[in-house]
């Protein structure tokens, strides 16, 4: 049976993962994910997923403000998953710079040392300045 956990509820059916896997292929990326690269999180026994959203900190990037909000949202709990999918959102008006880049090596750091990670990279006009990681986690 699988279980979709989201938003600190879990929630039992294949309908919630059909919307999800829809979500990230349809959206607007320069790295696209297929149907086909997401198949595999049916066989799951537990998926994870949320997205996260920068915020303006003082003194931070927005990245690491995308690392201090999944800190504080489920933080030692990504240790738990094994297989990770990672879709960094910007707007064309503010992209990622690859500067920022540098702090995604503190989100992998969460997770095991033999995670296997897909990565998608994507615009999305409506976030503005701030960035969006969609993470879906699972075991």
């Amino acid at each position: 049976m699988l279980y979709i956990k989201s938003k600190n509820e879990i929630y039992d059916g294949e309908l919630i993962l059909d919307d999800l896997i829809q979500k990230i292929v349809g959206q607007s990326t320069l790295i696209r994910f297929s149907t086909n690269d997401l198949n595999y999180l049916y066989q799951e026994s537990i998926v994870y997923s949320k997205v996260f959203y920068s915020r303006f900190i003082p003194g931070m990037t927005r990245m690491e403000s995308v690392y201090w909000e999944i800190q504080n949202a489920i933080g030692s709990e990504l240790s738990q998953y094994n297989k990770v999918i990672l879709l960094f959102m910007h707007s064309r008006r503010n992209p990622l710079m690859m500067k920022e880049f540098e702090s995604v090596s503190e989100i992998v750091r969460c997770f095991p040392e033999n995670v296997v990670i897909k990565w998608g990279l994507g615009f999305d006009d409506s976030i503005g300045a701030r960035i969006a990681l969609y993470m879906i986690c699972s075991k």
